[in-house]
């Protein structure tokens, strides 16, 4: 009884929540998306959580290492590099 959470992304993405929406979904948004089980639902959420705990490792090693690269002053910050 493997539950798969791919088989409920192409659902979220049709009701318009991906990205970053996803990772903070709860129980009650889950349920109204229309993941009825609660084992899926709490499935979900742990991977979600996982989700998370990457993208923000993620984004504070690209923090740190846009600091050492302004620090190093190798790169000028022009203001068209922010996007």
């Amino acid at each position: 009884m493997g539950m798969n959470m791919d088989q409920y992304t192409p659902e979220f993405t049709a009701k318009g929540v991906d990205g970053q929406q996803l990772l903070y979904l709860d129980s009650d948004r889950l349920k109204a998306l229309g993941v009825s089980s609660q084992s899926d639902r709490s499935t979900i959420k742990k991977k979600l959580k996982d989700m998370r705990k990457t993208q923000e490792k993620l984004e504070k090693q690209k923090e740190k290492k846009e600091k050492e690269v302004r620090r190093s002053g190798k790169l000028p910050l022009s203001p068209d590099s922010f996007c």
